[in-house]
């Protein structure tokens, strides 16, 4: 009698629609149940990134293991939120998962649910802690959904209810006007002076304006990248950190490093076998 194999993992990326792709980046879901994942495929990898999310443990848990080079042995919560994190972590699934992730453009974070985003920065805290009331409501509705389209159709008609929140702002015309934005035009557009740009940019940027602006311009390269890969194209590191807005590729190099602690030649390999780099291939 033939043996039944075990089910690969599930990883995928939904775009919001579009009129709301300007607050809210994406929905990840990640499913590993049924998989008889080996210790090595239970790791999840992720770079720094300038994205606020929430994310429902639907089953199973998660252990945070290394932020940037601490280490690290904390249990995730069942709905956590995760600030803006300036440093690559690591997580460990501890047996099978099945999770349901929002990740929100930080400025919109802020907008919907009035958290002061200096506070969780570099932190994975519980929702409960920390969003108001109107939101752990959508944080329950989600998390008895019963599947992934009804539950981006929640966070979708959360959006449309709390839509005058939102509007254009100044931290949008940023991440619009593409890669090494200063804070002299971070100022002007948001008409005040630089020591105030900071204090807004921690409060509802996530960060500060220079590590935005690095974050901004490793988001683009690291969906370049996948788009070149995607197509079965061996990418010109020194054409791709030209295009991408770095001065030269040990300029890209140095970057990478620090925002994934590996250099891009390693992530691209890693990133077509091991399970750990799932996030990568999305």
């Amino acid at each position: 009698m033939a043996t039944q194999q075990a089910r690969r993992p599930i990883s995928r990326m939904w775009p919001p629609a579009a009129r709301w792709s300007e607050h809210l980046c994406m929905f990840i879901v990640r499913d590993t149940r049924g998989c008889a994942l080996a210790a090595h495929e239970q790791l999840n990898r992720f770079p720094a990134n300038p994205y606020c999310c929430i994310t429902w443990m639907l089953e199973g848990e998660v252990e945070l293991i290394e932020h940037g080079n601490d280490a690290r042995s904390q249990l995730l919560p069942r709905h956590y939120v995760h600030g803006c994190q300036s440093r690559p972590c690591v997580s460990r699934n501890l047996g099978e998962r099945h999770s349901f992730c929002a990740a929100f453009h930080p400025d919109a974070f802020h907008a919907l649910f009035g958290v002061d985003l200096a506070t969780i920065q570099d932190a994975l805290v519980d929702a409960s802690r920390v969003l108001p009331d109107h939101a752990l409501r959508l944080v329950q509705a989600v998390a008895e959904a019963g599947d992934h389209d009804e539950r981006c159709r929640l966070v979708e008609a959360f959006l449309a209810t709390h839509a005058t929140a939102l509007g254009t702002t100044p931290w949008m015309r940023l991440r619009r006007m593409g890669v090494n934005v200063g804070l002299r035009v971070a100022s002007r557009l948001l008409g005040v002076g630089p020591r105030q740009v900071q204090r807004r940019a921690q409060r509802e940027g996530g960060m500060s304006v220079p590590t935005l602006s690095r974050l901004w311009r490793s988001e683009r390269s690291l969906r370049q990248a996948r788009e070149s890969l995607a197509r079965g194209e061996t990418i010109d590191w020194a054409a791709h950190a030209v295009e991408a807005g770095y001065a030269d590729q040990s300029h890209l190099v140095r970057d990478c490093k620090e925002i994934s602690g590996r250099t891009p030649t390693r992530i691209a390999q890693d990133a077509r076998h091991d399970e750990a780099d799932w996030f990568y291939r999305l």
